[in-house]
């Protein structure tokens, strides 16, 4: 159900040159659906979303965190396909508790 990996690492604080630092790689097991899809963003707006990704585990995602795709999943080597930026998150519970996350990117 989850055949994809993905790379995440959290945002951390600026450096003195204002570029974010990042916290350690983890990585998950995710299922990387490419479908266009209109979400609401961090920021409360409506967006449309290329990608979403289906995280097995708990991710409170940030927007400035990074994702990492596999450059097969994407079949590109430009960091904007590896790296694309999160628009939104969400974490649906069910009867056994939160158990994993969807990621929206762009």
């Amino acid at each position: 159900m989850m055949p994809d990996v993905i790379s995440y690492r959290v945002a951390g604080a600026k450096d003195s040159y204002g570029q974010i630092t990042f916290g350690a790689v983890k990585t998950y097991r995710a299922r990387i659906i490419g479908e266009q899809k209109i979400v609401t963003s961090f920021q409360g707006k409506e967006v449309t979303s290329n990608q979403t990704v289906y995280v097995a585990g708990v991710i409170i995602a940030q927007p400035e965190d990074q994702i990492t795709l596999s450059t097969g999943i994407v079949n590109s080597t430009q960091d904007s396909a590896i790296h694309p930026p999160m628009l939104g998150a969400k974490r649906v519970p069910d009867q056994f508790g939160t158990h994993h996350s969807t990621l929206y990117l762009g």
